[in-house]
Parts: structure tokens; C-alpha cells; sequence
């Protein structure tokens, strides 16, 4: 059975609140009043928390940070409440669930912020400058911002994209993933400051973390990674306590480089995972973004193209909504056999982190 997966915003949020409240979750909504959903519907991320509020560990887990990426997330969730939240012996952990960090973004289906900021670039550390150049996402601009949408079109400018890299190096790709701050139109876009959704982030993370001393996360993602692999991308610098705790968690190696094609990690700039530590220095913070794989990456190469087109040139194009639910189905396939595999694993996945984070010592 795969109803734990949704169609819309609204529904994904009624389910993740109903089953929240049935494992009596203390819930906790963050509003917006400047803006509405793709329905008109109120939009909002809403925290379910279990466990008691003083104490010393805490896992969190974060959902829609991109927001179509979100309806994966928002099923584990769902999952994890209805079937394994009853088994968890809370008494000395607290669980932070987020659902929707990024609202607008989720009802739209889309992956930016209501101003194209990819909310995954935008949590840049205090004293760091907004509206960075990236030369090299420049050098990607003529294969990455489409004129129009034409399959003849699309493969050309991926097999010109392939032979550009294959020429100059592929570093050049993972340079401009980690966000570049001076194409407003372009994808990976860190804005010039923080977000609604970075302000609300930090304010959760102090409300509901701010007395803990140890804590483990995952910021749940998809698309990177195969059909069928789960990735693990755990940012602490390898040996450190921080990255042996989440690597032991998840039985990870030396990562998933594999999942890239220069063979790296990205350096991403502004990621919100990071947020955590910058708000909470004196806590320990583990953990990692966890990534459903979902297509081949010419798919995914032609689902950045279209949902950038679908904000800018594309917005009044007449099959609009037939082509944003084709880029959901990127980041949320329909393929029964994949939600079944999300659904089993995912919160398998959440069970690994609470249990590493009651666990953990020196």
C-alpha cells in the first residue's frame, strides 16, 4: 500500500497533522500570511514533536527543504508516525519531525523559494556576503536555461553538455551546484539573504533544540543517486567524531561520491543542515542529506531545465500544470515498485537515527 504519499500540498499536510496528533505529537505551525499555495490554500510548516521537552538528545528530520522533493519526505513521515512512533522509548530523547520548511515551493511543486532562492543555498553563515559570482555555472547557462521546451531540442543540449564537461572536466559541474548568487533566473540561486523559510528554520531549531546537547538530523532529499539507492551525504569532515557517529549510523563508508559525476561531493555552499551547528555551537550535531535516487541523469538533467523555464520564460505556457506534475514525477515518481522501496526504507532510515543518537558517546 503506498497511501502515504500525496497529490497536493493540502493533502500531505492533513495527513502528516492526523497521524502526528494519533501518536499525541505536540504540533507547532509557522504560518504564512503574505502568501498562498498553488490552491489558494493557507501555507504552512508544521513541527510535530514527541518526547520530553528537557531532554538531552534530540533527533530532527526535516522534509521539503526542495519543495517538490517534499512528497517523498512527507510520505516517510506519515509511515514512520502511523507504524513506528508508538515502538520508541522516549523518555530520554525528543523528536523533531518538520514538515514543509519550504511551503511554497511544496504546493507549487517546484524547488525554489517564491523568489527562485534555492533554499538549500540560502543558509549562509554569519559575516558571509550574498550575490556571489560562480564562473562556472556560467559556463553551464547556454546547455542549463532552456528557450523552449522540444525533445529534439533537449537531447542535443545534453549530449552538448556532456561533450563541454567530458572537454573541460566535470569539476566544472560540481563548482556550479554549490550555488552561485548572480542569476536570479538561474537554478541553485542563493538569493541576497535569508529567506522566510531560513528565518523560520533557525527559529525552530532554538525553540525546540535550543537546550539539547546532542543531536542527530536528516534533511530529506531526492534525485541524486540511482533508481533504487538511497545516498548519504554526510558534510562533516571525514575521522571527525561527528562523521564516524553518522556513518556508523547509516553502515556508510567513505560516502557516496559514486552518486556524482566528477566523483565528489560538491562543496554546496548555504546548506541548511548546517544551520543547526551554526545556531547551536556548543551542542554535538550529526547526521546527514539523505537522497531517494530517482531517474538517469539525462532525466534529471531535462527536469532542472524545465522547472527553471516553468518560473521564468514557461510561466504562462498553456500545458503549465501538465508540465510541473511532470517534474514532480522526477522528484516523486508515480512508479509504484520506487514507492514501495521509499516507504519500506525510509522510515527503516529513522529508526537508524534515533537509535545512533541514544547511543552516541565519545
Amino acid at each position: 500500500m503506498v497511501d502515504s504519499f500525496s497529490d497536493s500540498y493540502a493533502e500531505a499536510r492533513d495527513k502528516f497533522l492526523a497521524a502526528a496528533r494519533d501518536a499525541e505529537a505536540r504540533i507547532h505551525s509557522y504560518g504564512r500570511d503574505d502568501l498562498k499555495g498553488k490552491d489558494g490554500e493557507r501555507l504552512v510548516c508544521d513541527v510535530a514533536v514527541l518526547g520530553t521537552d528537557d531532554a538531552d538528545r534530540a533527533a530532527i528530520v526535516i522534509t521539503g527543504t526542495h519543495g517538490a522533493e517534499g512528497y517523498c519526505a512527507s510520505a516517510i513521515l506519515h509511515r514512520w508516525l502511523a507504524s513506528r512512533a508508538a515502538d520508541v522509548d522516549l523518555k530520554d530523547l525528543k523528536i523533531v519531525l518538520v514538515h514543509a520548511i519550504n511551503p511554497w515551493a511544496f504546493s507549487h511543486k517546484t524547488r525554489a523559494t517564491e523568489n527562485n532562492v534555492d533554499l538549500n543555498r540560502n543558509f549562509l553563515p554569519a559575516g558571509s556576503t550574498y550575490g556571489r559570482q560562480n564562473p562556472s555555472y556560467d559556463k553551464l547557462v547556454p546547455f542549463l536555461h532552456a528557450d523552449g521546451l522540444h525533445a529534439r531540442d533537449e537531447l542535443a543540449a545534453h549530449l552538448a553538455y556532456k561533450s563541454f564537461l567530458d572537454e573541460h572536466g566535470w569539476h566544472i559541474e560540481n563548482e556550479a551546484w554549490a550555488g552561485q548568487g548572480h542569476r536570479p533566473d538561474g537554478i541553485f540561486y542563493t538569493g541576497n539573504g535569508p529567506e522566510w523559510a531560513n528565518r523560520i528554520f533557525r527559529g525552530i531549531v532554538n525553540e525546540h533544540l535550543g537546550a539539547t546537547k546532542t543531536i542527530g538530523f536528516i534533511d530529506w532529499h531526492t534525485c541524486i543517486g540511482r533508481f533504487g539507492e538511497i545516498a548519504y551525504l554526510i558534510f562533516d569532515e571525514e575521522g571527525t567524531p561527528e562523521h564516524k557517529a553518522a556513518a556508523g549510523w547509516w553502515s556508510r563508508g567513505e560516502g557516496d561520491r559514486h552518486a556524482f559525476n566528477a566523483g565528489a561531493v560538491p562543496r554546496y555552499e548555504g546548506l541548511l543542515c548546517k544551520a543547526i551547528r551554526q545556531e547551536l555551537p556548543a551542542s554535538r550535531i550529526a547526521g546527514a542529506v539523505i537522497e531517494f535516487g530517482t531517474v538517469d541523469e539525462y532525466t534529471l538533467f531535462r527536469a532542472d531545465r524545465l522547472d527553471r523555464w516553468l518560473r521564468s520564460e514557461g510561466r504562462d505556457d498553456p500545458d503549465h500544470d501538465l508540465l510541473r506534475e511532470d517534474y514532480l514525477n522526477v522528484c516523486c515518481p508515480r512508479d509504484t515498485a520506487w514507492r514501495r522501496y521509499v516507504l519500506a526504507e525510509g522510515p527503516a532510515v529513522m529508526d537508524r537515527l534515533i537509535d545512533g543518537v541514544l547511543a552516541w558517546r565519545e
